[in-house]
């Protein structure tokens, strides 16, 4: 019985245990300085609001942009007096597929949230841990007197989470919900 506790504590085990501790409960830490911040580029400016606009929309023309193109910062000296925030669900019936939109107009006080969106995202340079989980999150536009909207993107942590950064969703948590439109487009299924 002493040579088997003898075997279980020797460095290499003490070693082994630590390193398998680290894995577990290091989740999508990484080692210091392999990490770094950015801000993304400013969104662009557009007419509206469009909740509909998939992120990825393009119509192949040179003209358009990809909306994930049009997504980004709170650009300097854009100051916006409403919040939008589109939540969206797919519903089908008989091969058709029917998505559901709903705009909720966000009221109060957008301080916290500017501070929350203005925060640096995170990106890993080299190889880390994280979680194969997908995070859904709703589009978040601001509005600014003019009418003219932006399409900001949430930051992020290293691996590309939003909930790594929680300001974002505590600022919008902090926010009532006003008017609240409910849009539907339809798609042939296949």
């Amino acid at each position: 019985m002493s040579s088997l506790l003898r075997r279980r504590t020797t460095p290499a085990c003490r070693y082994a245990l630590v390193a398998s501790l680290a894995l577990v409960l290091g989740g999508c830490s990484t080692s210091p300085g392999k990490v770094s911040h950015y801000t993304p580029a400013p969104a662009a400016i557009q007419e509206k609001v469009d909740c509909l606009a998939p992120p990825e929309w393009h119509d192949g023309s040179e003209a358009s942009q990809p909306a994930s193109d049009l997504r980004g910062s709170v650009p300097g000296g854009f100051v916006p007096v409403q919040v939008v925030r589109c939540q969206q669900d797919f519903l089908e019936q008989a091969g058709v597929y029917t998505r559901v939109v709903r705009q909720e107009h966000l009221e109060g006080d957008y301080s916290a949230l500017l501070a929350a969106l203005a925060q640096p995202s995170d990106r890993a340079n080299g190889n880390m841990a994280c979680t194969a989980d997908a995070e859904l999150l709703p589009a978040l536009w601001l509005v600014n007197a003019d009418g003219q909207a932006i399409h900001v993107v949430w930051p992020v942590d290293a691996c590309g989470k939003a909930r790594g950064k929680p300001d974002t969703a505590k600022a919008l948590a902090g926010l009532t919900v006003g008017e609240v439109q409910v849009q539907t487009e339809k798609e042939s299924g296949q």
